[in-house]
């Protein structure tokens, strides 16, 4: 696997999410800093998602949920829904993140830090997720008294 960190105006793309659950609300704390036209879909949606902007279709995952999309997310607890959601994206030429399986994976979610109009992503790859959120905690740290756009 070999991930190549670009940056991608996402102001009006549609992004989905399928998956209700511990995964998706963390991915969604950060796709909501980019992206302002998201939609969960998930038999059973959290509280915590509930109460984000996302637009919610409590149902379980048909394929026409994609459409329109410009990313999607699978974060289901089923690894053979995840890599169907997957394979589904890859035949209409969506970019995928399979959450559990990198393998299946178009894309990755970096470890972000954000302040301002600044971002600073940090990726191992998807080979150690906890390093790079301990190298992203690391640079939040340096960078956290820095004045914005200055």
């Amino acid at each position: 696997m070999s991930f190549l960190p670009i940056c991608l105006n996402v102001g009006e793309t549609k992004i989905v999410v399928v998956g209700g659950g511990k995964v998706a609300e963390q991915k969604l704390r950060t796709i909501l800093r980019y992206a302002p036209h998201v939609v969960v879909c998930a038999p059973d949606i959290a509280d915590g998602i509930r109460q984000m902007a996302v637009t919610c279709v409590e149902s379980p995952y048909a394929v026409e949920v994609l459409e329109g999309a410009g990313l999607v997310y699978a974060c289901t607890n089923d690894r053979e829904l995840n890599r169907r959601i997957g394979a589904d994206g890859r035949v209409r030429r969506i970019p995928v993140c399979v959450a559990d399986d990198p393998e299946a994976c178009d894309f990755v979610s970096p470890a972000v830090f954000k302040k301002g109009s600044m971002s600073v992503a940090v990726s191992s790859d998807a080979r150690t997720a906890k390093k790079s959120v301990a190298w992203r905690n690391r640079i939040a740290e340096v960078f956290e008294h820095d004045p914005v756009d200055g």
